[in-house]
Order: structure tokens, then sequence, then C-alpha cells
């Protein structure tokens, strides 16, 4: 009995770990980026839901089943930051006057939306499994209808990143990565429990683990 209790939490305490190392590792290169991310929000999505998960089934099975999903996602991260960068990068040629706080002003606004709508499309991609279009109109859905819950949770999920900053390297490959993804996962749970009914939410999570 105890040995099978220690078992389990020696399984998922390597599987935390695994994941968290892969994922750093994936996350170095620009093509494995987001290939990092959806097999790290994967493992995090079970966790959330109070599943112990199986590194390779679901890691490996989200690369399998999500890839193509995950790579356009970057493509439009990656436009809509260019698209944002270049705004920045114009703004002070514009003067000082109102236009140009203005403008300051929607593209700061802008860069937090994309950033908040990633936190809900990237967990998203594997939590319930919809098509890329309606995931994104989902992050955007709920983002805009509960502010004030995403900007918490973003806030939350953005701390142990910035506190690695201060910690050793081996924090980053084996610790604050998957606490970061573990705390937007539930963040995505919490904001989607607000969003729908329990029993429609509930359809919705048991039809994308069917």
């Amino acid at each position: 009995m105890l040995d099978s209790g220690f078992y389990a939490g020696a399984e998922r305490i390597g599987a935390f770990l695994l994941s968290n190392l892969i994922s750093a590792f994936l996350l170095m290169t620009v093509v494995g980026l987001p290939l990092g991310l959806l097999g790290l929000f994967a493992m995090m999505n079970e966790w959330a839901q109070g599943r112990q998960p199986e590194f390779f089934r679901v890691y490996l099975g989200a690369l399998r089943n999500r890839w193509r999903a995950a790579l356009l996602l970057s493509l439009v991260d990656l436009l809509a930051g260019l698209l944002i960068a270049v705004n920045l990068s114009i703004i002070p040629n514009m003067g000082q006057d109102y236009l140009t706080i203005l403008s300051l002003t929607m593209t700061i606004c802008a860069a937090v939306v994309l950033l908040m709508a990633n936190l809900y499309a990237w967990p998203l991609l594997t939590l319930l499994r919809l098509p890329l279009r309606t995931t994104i109109r989902l992050s955007l859905l709920l983002v805009f209808s509960q502010p004030w819950r995403s900007l918490a949770f973003t806030i939350a999920a953005l701390l142990p990143l910035l506190a690695s900053l201060f910690l050793p390297i081996a924090f980053a490959l084996l610790l604050t990565l998957s606490l970061s993804a573990y705390i937007t996962a539930r963040g995505v749970l919490w904001s989607l429990s607000a969003q729908f009914p329990r029993d429609e939410l509930n359809g919705l999570l048991a039809e994308a683990t069917a």
C-alpha cells in the first residue's frame, strides 16, 4: 500500500519534470516552440482536471493530433506580433499629441489582448480539440466577456516566469514552465466554468476526451 503510493507519487513528479524539461528544450528552437507549448499544455490540462496523465500517451498524442493547428496558431501569433511591433516602431516618429497617445494606448491594449488570448488558445487546442478558427473565437470571447478574470490569471501565470529570472536555470528547466502552464490551465477551466453551464462544459470536455 505504502509502496504503491510512493511509486504513484514518484511517477507524478517524474512526468511533471519530464514534460517541463522536454518542453524547455523544444521552446529553444523556432520550429519546436509551438510543439513544446502544445505538449506542455496537454499535460497540464490533465492535471488541472485532477487526472494523472501518462506522459507518452498525452504529450506525444497531442503532438501527433494537433501539430498542424499549433503551427498555424504560431503563424497567427507571429503576424499579430509583427503588426504590434511595427506600430510601436512608428509611434515615436508621430510627435507628441493626443493622436500619438491614443495610438500608443490602443497598441498596448492590443498587445495585452493578444497575450491573454494566447493563454486561452494554447490550452484550448488540446482541452476541447476544436477547429483552430473556433478556438481563436472562443479565446477572444473569453477575453472580452471576462476581462478581469483573464487579467488576473494572466498575471498569476507570468509570476513563475518572472521569478525564474532571479533563480538558477535549473529551476526554469525543471519547474517554472510547468508551474506557469498549470496555473494557465486552471485559469482556463475557471473562465470556462464561468462562461458555460456546468452540464454544457462537462459535455464539451467529455466529447474532447472521447
